[in-house]
């Protein structure tokens, strides 16, 4: 069972508070616009593209890998071993069937055709 995550927003706001960081600080030291880094902790806008997720996890001591995952992305060097490494695939396969209700993913991939 998967553990209740909060939202991406939040996310990011207590890892900033938590380095005792100001919006103007993070906002500076990523690059980014205060008012845009403030949509995103609001989760009023979706989460950034890739570059500036880790530019963001840098300034907040925050795995760059995990701080995508988190923003619900693939990492762009996951995609690549996932698409041309066909026994990491068929493990992500295997462990994804482990885990759902058989007759939800036959129902799901019929309604994908």
């Amino acid at each position: 069972m998967q553990e209740q995550q909060l939202p991406f927003g939040q996310y990011i706001r207590n890892l900033r508070i938590s380095h005792n960081l100001r919006q103007n600080d993070v906002s500076d030291m990523a690059e980014i616009k205060k008012t845009y880094l403030s949509k995103i902790e609001n989760d009023r806008v979706d989460p950034p593209s890739e570059e500036i997720l880790i530019r963001l996890a840098k300034v907040l001591h925050e795995n760059p890998l995990k701080m995508i995952i988190r923003a619900g992305k693939v990492p762009s060097v996951f995609q690549s071993i996932i698409v041309n490494d066909e026994e990491t695939f068929q493990y992500l396969e295997k462990k994804y069937y482990a885990e759902n209700d058989q007759s939800l993913v036959n129902r799901k991939l019929g309604e994908s055709k």
